[in-house]
This record gives structure tokens, sequence and C-alpha cells, in this order.
């Protein structure tokens, strides 16, 4: 697919339903990757989404568009306390499998760094599940650096995963 198309924006409480198709194409695709199962994202309120897509000081969830579909999402949220709110998570990564390879996964972390700088977030974090080599190449290709393994994280049927804890500081 070409991305010069793509467009970054912030989602708002009106992608809520738009947000929940990708989240559970994220969920067919990376059951191991994302924590909520598929009963559990379809079984979420219209609310819950807008209230996570809403954008507030502390979080924020890009949306990449190719024209009228969205094809990839990205999280941050940091938390609202002064001692940690340098910090902030990201989350919910996806990129639609026909989009990936392109840059389209990077021009999203492109804009959550923007945000984040202009925020006053000069660290963040993320977490990736420990077999997902090419997600945790793709973290260390944009700065990001291992700094701890957690055990048995996810438990998808009698299976349990372990996550990677990775960092970059942005004020280096």
């Amino acid at each position: 697919m070409q991305v010069s198309h793509i467009t970054i924006r912030p989602l708002s409480e009106s992608d809520a339903e738009t947000y929940r198709t990708i989240r559970l194409r994220a969920i067919a695709d990376s059951p191991t990757a994302i924590w909520p199962t598929t009963e559990e994202e379809q079984a979420r309120p219209v609310a819950d989404i807008e209230a996570r897509l809403r954008v507030t000081a502390h979080q924020i969830v890009f949306g990449a568009f190719a024209e009228q579909a969205l094809v990839g999402i990205a999280g941050l949220r940091r938390e609202p306390l002064r001692q940690v709110e340098h910090k902030g998570l990201v989350w919910g990564v996806f990129v639609d499998p026909a989009y990936r390879r392109n840059g389209v996964a990077r021009r999203l972390f492109d804009a959550v760094f923007v945000h984040a700088k202009a925020t006053g977030v000069i660290q963040i974090h993320l977490c990736v599940n420990t077999e997902n080599i090419r997600a945790r190449s793709f973290y260390r290709s944009l700065g990001f650096d291992p700094f701890g393994i957690e055990s048995r994280t996810l438990r998808v049927g009698e299976r349990f995963y372990d996550e990677e804890h990775m960092m970059l500081r942005l004020d280096d």
C-alpha cells in the first residue's frame, strides 16, 4: 500500500465505532499482544470507548487513515500526578497488515513523540510480547531500550506470554 495518502490525527468520540472495529481486527490478528478478548472488547459500552478517545491533558489516541479507513492506532497516556507526569505509556499500537512495513507505525509514533514533548512528557514506556520479534525490533529502531521482562503477563488459553518493558528518553 502507498502511504503518501495516509493522514495521522487524534481520534475523538465520534470515531468510537471505527475504533472498536480496528480494535477487534487487532485482537483477531494478534491475540497475544492485545489484552481484552474479542468478547470483552465487543461488550465494552460505547461510552467507555468514547471516554478512551476523548483527548485530555493526560490521554490521546492517534489514528492513521487511508482516505476514510482507519488503518492504524496508537495511544499515549500519563498519570496526572506531579511526580510521574514526565512519563507516558504507549498502548494499543496496531497497524492493519495491508499497511505494515510502509512507515505507518513510524508516522503514528512521530505524532506520539510530538504530542508527548508538547505536553511535558520526556520519557515514554511501552510493553511488547517477547515473542513479537518484529515489534520489538521496530521499537528498538525508534530508540526504545529494554529494561525488564515481566513473566506470565498474558494468559491465552492455558499458555502464558512474557512482556518486555521498554523505555525511550525524549530529553536526550
